[in-house]
This record gives structure tokens, C-alpha cells and sequence, in this order.
């Protein structure tokens, strides 16, 4: 018998897809485009679009702690992961559907502020919430499942990067991990101020990129893209393996946030950026040639889009270029968020 925690996530994965693998005939109606392994499903209809299909789950003592978050900024957040993915997809978010579980000793005042936070995030950027589900629970669970729609082939696959690209991520990494650490050490949303107040924000309530995901994805320019959700070090190589290329990613090019930096120091702050995990940026891949339409593009929604290094050959690997001009794989860096114990 393997125990759950002899496993790491992506070995988890890969067994649930090959137990769900489909035999025999399929069914009619929606088909499945793009199953397993990416920010969303891609399922085709008689339509003239694609159907975006995600998912997202947070729980207590996982994700958050209900004494640090307050309930909107947690409604808000678990939508906020969700518009990540289709984001990453290159699409538009459209509905959703809600199931939560929460213990029997909430204030109902905290469950309706969780309501409020996901219905203020639903109707900023324009999805509709139609249904879902509610039940007790031993800890506070939220989970959303989001429709999202992409015209046939726009959608933007982690599967697209080719050597030569170069390798963009959008706005500036390593708030989140900051604000967690301030979390971690007593500090509370309300209680903060400037820099410390703005890396919780961050942790707490992460900006989902949704119009700049669309837009890289109805222009062409990303050829790959994932959502930074569990942090770069582990979101680069699941780009990489999914498009059977390598990196090389310059540390120095990465672009870290100011509170990080003034939160943590600029050490401390630059691994935040590399490894911390939440900041739901997008990381994508663009041909060399469309460098300069990347930078115009960043300029017309007011969005940093970071040049921070080049997809390679897959013998190459995934590696950082450190400060000190060594080359280091990004195994060695054992971080970023790990949901099993074999993900170290």
C-alpha cells in the first residue's frame, strides 16, 4: 500500500488520469479538446466557442487561516484562483458554481461575509454565480468550479513553448510569500500599514490577470502560459514538461515587488519572487519576434510584463542564472508550495 504522502501531487495526477482515461465509445455533446494537465479543460460544442471548464479548492489549514482572512477577502480569493486559470487559458470567464462546507461553530455573519467577497469578485469581472451546494464540514472548505469561453485554437496550452521564445511574467513576484511570513508572525489585515499592509493585501486578496490573459491569448503572442499559483520554481518546469522544452531563467531579470522587498530585504525578497507561491501572476512564453508587441502590450493595459529569461532544448533542462553566474536547476531549489509531503 502507498500512503497518500509517499506521493507527490503530480504523480497523484498523473494516476487519477490514467484511471479516468475514457474507453469505449464517448458520449454526445460536449467534447472533450483538452483534458488533464492544464489551467483548464477545453471542452467543444456545435458552438462557435470552446467551453473553459476549472476548478479550485481551498481549504482550512491548507490555504488559509479564517483568523487571518477576513471572510470578503476570502470570497474574494477563492474566486480570484479560479479566474487565474481561465486566465491562463487565454479566455473569458463566464459562470460558476459554488459548493462550501463550514463548520457548525461559524458566526453566520463570517459565512455571509464569504458570500459578499465572492459575489463583489463575481460581478468586477462579469461572471454569474448559478449554483453550487452547501453542507457542514469538519474545517471551512470553498470550493469553485468556472465556466470560461476561448475561440477554437486561441486557447493558450502550457504546450506551446518552443526553444528560442523568451519567457515573460506579468506584474512583480513575492507579496504574497511576504505578507504570509507577516501573517505567520502576528501581524493581521487592518492592523498593518504601507509596505506590511500591502504584502498581506496581497497574500490575502491576490489580483487575478484576466484581461491580460485574454488579450495574450486573442493577439497570439503567449504561445504557452500557467498561472503562478504554486510559485515559480514549480510552475516554470510544468510549463516546460508539458511543451518537452527546458529554461534558462536569469534571477536578476525577475521582477520583485516592492513590499517584498522592503518587508523582507533584498535576499530574502528576490527567493520570495522565485519560489513563494500565490501571486497569481501569469508566466508565458512569446516568439522572439513579438518581443517588441509584448512590450507595446504592457504599455496599453498599464501592467509590468517582465522579460525573464528563454525557453531551450529539452536536454538543457530548467535552470536559473544566479547573481554569481552559476547555473543552478530549479530542483535544487525544493520550494514553492507543496500540497503532499513528497512534493519537497
Amino acid at each position: 500500500m502507498t500512503r497518500l504522502a509517499r506521493l507527490t501531487e503530480q504523480s497523484l495526477i498523473d494516476r487519477i488520469a490514467r484511471i479516468a482515461r475514457p474507453r469505449g465509445p464517448r458520449p454526445q455533446g460536449l467534447r472533450a479538446v483538452l483534458g488533464i494537465g492544464d489551467d483548464a479543460a477545453v471542452l467543444a460544442s456545435a458552438g462557435r466557442l470552446h467551453t473553459l471548464f476549472t476548478t479550485d479548492f481551498l481549504t482550512e489549514g491548507i490555504h488559509f487561516r479564517a483568523a487571518w482572512a477576513p471572510g470578503v477577502l476570502l470570497g474574494r480569493k477563492a474566486l480570484a484562483a479560479s479566474l487565474s486559470d481561465i486566465a491562463a487559458m487565454g479566455g473569458v470567464p463566464s459562470s460558476f458554481v459554488l459548493s462550501a462546507g463550514f463548520p457548525r461553530r461559524t458566526d453566520a455573519t463570517y459565512a455571509l461575509q464569504v458570500a459578499r467577497g465572492i459575489a463583489a469578485q463575481a460581478r468586477r469581472f462579469g461572471v454569474s454565480l448559478v449554483g453550487g451546494d452547501t453542507c457542514a464540514a469538519r474545517s471551512l472548505f470553498l470550493n469553485v468550479a468556472l465556466l470560461g469561453l476561448v475561440e477554437p485554437g486561441r486557447e493558450v496550452r502550457r504546450s506551446g513553448a518552443r526553444s528560442g521564445d523568451g519567457l515573460y511574467v506579468t506584474g512583480r513576484l513575492g507579496a504574497p510569500a511576504a505578507g504570509l511570513q507577516l501573517l505567520k508572525a502576528g501581524a493581521r489585515h487592518g492592523r498593518a500599514s504601507g509596505a506590511r499592509a500591502a504584502a498581506i493585501r496581497a497574500h490575502l486578496d491576490p489580483e487575478p490577470r484576466v484581461i491580460a490573459g485574454r488579450l495574450l491569448g486573442l493577439t497570439g503572442l503567449a504561445a504557452a502560459m500557467i498561472d503562478l499559483s504554486d510559485g515559480l520554481a514549480r510552475d516554470l518546469p510544468r510549463l516546460c514538461a508539458a511543451s518537452g522544452a527546458g529554461a534558462v531563467v536569469e534571477q536578476e531579470a525577475i521582477p520583485v515587488a516592492r513590499s517584498a522587498a522592503i518587508v523582507l530585504g533584498g535576499r530574502a525578497a528576490a527567493r520570495a519572487a522565485l519560489v513563494g507561491g500565490e501571486d497569481y501572476e501569469l508566466l508565458f512564453a512569446a516568439r522572439a519576434e513579438h518581443h517588441e508587441s509584448v512590450r507595446r502590450l504592457a504599455r496599453r493595459i498599464r501592467l509590468p510584463m517582465s522579460r525573464i529569461g528563454q525557453i531551450v532544448p529539452a536536454r538543457r533542462g530548467v535552470r536559473i542564472l544566479a547573481g554569481s553566474g552559476r547555473y543552478l536547476p530549479f530542483e535544487d531549489l525544493r520550494a514553492g508550495f507543496r500540497h503532499f509531503p513528497a512534493d519537497a
